[in-house]
């Protein structure tokens, strides 16, 4: 695997990199294998399954096709906060608090019912395209990486997008030894795996700009708090890993020339179309 593209994590911000995907896919690259991290898991995970569909159909592998496909996924089935997840209500809050139940801030079973609807472990693994997905085990504070001839498969997707707080611990199989959370506790972009794993070209796209965005947010919305949280523990991260010298790899990095801003509580349809749009006019000057 020469060719590996790499998603970093970013939350809604994802459909950003759906668009760039889309014009990079038009322009002919074609990459071996693609890696993800949280919002990057969903999105190497939907365009991995594409190919594999293709495969099961004996349709010719289409780099382009996929890209529609992945954009389309972003317009018509992410159209609303409560298509991914659902706030408890105060009183569910208090009782699996004080139970020490806690179970995040949201429920994600909507997360939960998309992915069982648009992927297929058959697809996952037909695909001449390799995936790799990370996660965090929060009982050892490892890195995880997993492909989908893991069982268990998609837990560990669900895991790798799941913000600290915000979402539930994912326990595979229930085991408290496997509990996961989002990879991009420690790995926002899985760039050093991809190098580690043989890439001797890799493209990140991350959904960060260099400086995180200004802005006003209310610091006593537990929700916004613990998005814009994750949001500046993130950007520091995939800094701090992007600005590393790698001579050894062709390295091409895609970020938005501007700040994304959008409400995870309150996004519309139309904010995610202008994501995508955003994200592939910025594709096509890569």
């Amino acid at each position: 695997m020469s060719k590996i593209l790499v998603l970093a994590g970013g939350s809604v911000k994802g459909a950003f990199q759906a668009g760039v995907i889309k014009a990079l896919f038009e322009k002919g690259y074609q990459p071996d294998a693609i890696y993800g991290v949280s919002a990057g898991s969903l999105n190497a995970a939907y365009l991995v399954n594409q190919f594999g569909h293709q495969v099961h159909e004996g349709i010719p592998i289409s780099y382009p096709q996929a890209a529609q496909d992945l954009w389309d996924f972003w317009e018509t089935r992410i159209t609303h906060p409560k298509s991914l997840s659902k706030p408890f209500n105060i009183f569910e809050l208090g009782w699996t608090a004080l139970t020490k139940k806690f179970k995040g801030l949201v429920d994600t079973t909507p997360l939960r019912n998309l992915l069982t609807d648009v992927l297929s472990v058959r697809n996952l693994q037909l695909s001449p395209v390799g995936l790799k997905v990370g996660a965090v085990n929060v009982i050892e504070g490892a890195m995880h990486y997993v492909d989908p001839s893991f069982e268990d498969f998609t837990e560990y997707l669900l895991a790798s997008s799941a913000v600290p707080i915000l979402m539930p611990v994912v326990k595979i199989q229930g085991q408290k030894r496997k509990s996961y959370l989002d990879g991009g506790l420690r790995d926002v972009a899985p760039l050093q795996k991809a190098i580690q794993d043989g890439a001797t070209e890799v493209v990140v796209i991350a959904c960060h700009t260099e400086m995180i965005e200004g802005g006003d947010f209310d610091s006593g919305d537990l929700l916004a708090l613990v998005d814009r949280v994750m949001d500046i523990a993130v950007n520091e991260i995939l800094n701090a890993d992007l600005r590393l010298q790698r001579s050894e790899v062709k390295l091409t990095i895609i970020r938005p020339s501007q700040p994304l801003s959008i409400d995870i509580q309150r996004f519309t349809k139309m904010d995610i179309r202008r994501m995508l749009e955003m994200g592939y006019a910025q594709g096509l000057q890569a």
